[in-house]
């Protein structure tokens, strides 16, 4: 065990007293008792269930059976769920977006909704099958609370009654898959290939288009909430690469992932932070990305999850930052700079994927999940994960992580439960105290006192992604074993 983990857990230990002393492992460690059979070729979004399922999103070889699929789902272990059926009942290959007790998926050029069970959801229609669409190039989407979706892309209209005819870029939908009448459609002369709502409802947008709606935009830029452009937001980039993702900080400041050179640089930037009007925060420190495992690609940082206010998880195809290893994942603090004490070890292995015409070398963490009973997943393209503490060989695309509950004496507090970050525009963590059941209820309720959203939480912590939920001010309930706590949260 290296040195700095080895003071995290001296520190766990001396504290131990006050929390909980069976928990020896420190936040973010490798749990080797779960791995998964997949060996080819990566997975692209996960969505964990409550009861310690996963359901995956990629492009994923089931053991016994050459051909790829879309999705699939795995057992609390990490083996496969059999009784999982292929497409046309499943489908899959992108993001997943959970909506109350469903969830939606980019498939292939569209987008489509799935029951609680990871099904296709026959209520929400294939969009290619309504009037007036035809998709064409894939890009992003984003759900509203209300089930409407926004699809980014370069598709075709053909609604000549309002005159939506031609490639659009942003295209709005109802939440039963038809296309939108009542909203005005956007175009540019390119692709859009991620979106972003900020917590003020407006959207941050990258692609390959030089022009937005006839006027000139850079690779990064804003819309209002109805797609109109925000022409002062100019950020200092060059027409290179783009953004993966974004997160908005309480003042408004943007930390912008991706594969970025500003304006008069040749050097690729996978992490900057804008500020509120756009211009570079000169504040935020620019660290130096590598990837080694592959000479002709670029680094890039693909995701971001918060998980304090100071602290940052991002993934990527990166293998060192200012030199220290850390493949595919890193912590970052508010400042940007690099956390040396959490994932030092030399991250995901590389392996290579290969087929009749070539192969392919994959080496890379595409997010990170957490999951309710506290713990995170981690998933990409890789095989074998070294965190420092330990190294296993047999990790593949998709490893679990211990969770933040060791070595936070705060939350031994009977009378407290936390709730955190808030405000925050996305997850909510919720922090039990140890005089509570292992399995406690908790109940989000809106101002007006109704049920929005209910989970089970285990071992005193549990994490959810509430990106569907409209901003306000929201009740949370901790119940179980007759005892009742309760705190308020923020959604910006």
């Amino acid at each position: 065990m290296n040195k700095s983990r080895t003071l995290r857990l001296v520190a766990v230990l001396i504290t131990a007293p006050l929390i909980n002393t069976t928990c020896p492992q420190t936040p973010f460690d490798l749990d080797p008792t779960f791995r998964t059979q997949i060996d080819a070729r990566y997975v692209a979004s996960i969505l964990p269930f409550p009861d310690g399922s996963i359901l995956l999103s990629g492009q994923i070889r089931v053991p016994g059976n050459t051909n790829e699929r879309g999705s699939a789902k795995l057992l609390p272990n990490g083996s496969f769920d059999l009784s999982f059926p292929p497409f046309p009942l499943a489908t899959g290959g992108g993001r997943i977006t959970p909506w109350n007790d469903r969830s939606y998926i980019g498939s292939s050029q569209t987008v489509r909704r799935l029951d609680p069970s990871g099904l296709i959801d026959p209520e929400f229609i294939q969009l290619n099958l309504g009037r007036y669409f035809t998709s064409l190039q894939g890009g992003d989407y984003h759900v509203y609370p209300d089930g409407r979706v926004l699809m980014s892309g370069a598709h075709m209209l053909s609604d000549s009654i309002r005159g939506f005819e031609g490639l659009y870029s942003l295209i709005w939908f109802s939440n039963e898959g038809y296309l939108d009448t009542t909203r005005t459609h956007r175009r540019g002369n390119g692709v859009i290939y991620a979106i972003a709502e900020q917590p003020d409802g407006r959207f941050l947008c990258t692609g390959t288009m030089t022009t937005y709606e006839g006027q000139p935009v850079k690779s990064v830029f804003r819309v209002e909430a109805d797609g109109v452009l925000e022409p002062g937001f100019q950020p200092p980039l060059q027409f290179y690469g783009g953004a993966w993702a974004y997160h908005t900080m309480q003042d408004g400041r943007i930390i912008v992932l991706g594969a970025l050179k500003l304006e008069g640089s040749d050097v690729v930037r996978c992490l900057i932070r804008l500020l509120p009007n756009g211009d570079l925060d000169p504040s935020f420190v620019l660290n130096d990305f590598e990837q080694t495992f592959s000479p002709s690609r670029i680094p890039i940082a693909l995701t971001i999850l918060p998980i304090t206010e100071d602290r940052y998880i991002i993934t990527g195809t990166f293998d060192k930052i200012n030199g220290e290893d850390r493949g595919g994942i890193a912590m970052i603090d508010s400042s940007g700079n690099l956390v040396l004490d959490e994932f030092d070890g030399i991250g995901c292995g590389a392996y290579e994927y290969v087929v009749p015409s070539g192969s392919t070398t994959y080496k890379y963490i595409s997010g990170i999940a957490p999951a309710p009973d506290g713990s995170y997943y981690i998933y990409g393209g890789y095989h074998g994960y070294d965190d420092g503490t330990t190294n296993d060989t047999t990790q593949r695309m998709v490893s679990k992580l211990y969770g933040i509950s060791v070595g936070v004496p705060e939350w031994a507090d009977p009378t407290v439960l936390r709730v955190f970050p808030s405000p925050s525009s996305a997850f909510l963590n919720v922090a039990l105290p140890y005089s509570f059941p292992k399995e406690t209820v908790i109940t989000i309720l809106d101002h007006l006192g109704r049920q929005i959203a209910r989970h089970l939480v285990f071992d005193q912590v549990g994490t959810w992604d509430l990106r569907s939920l409209a901003p306000g001010c929201y009740s949370v309930h901790a119940s179980g074993d007759g005892k009742l706590l309760f705190s308020k949260w923020i959604k910006q």
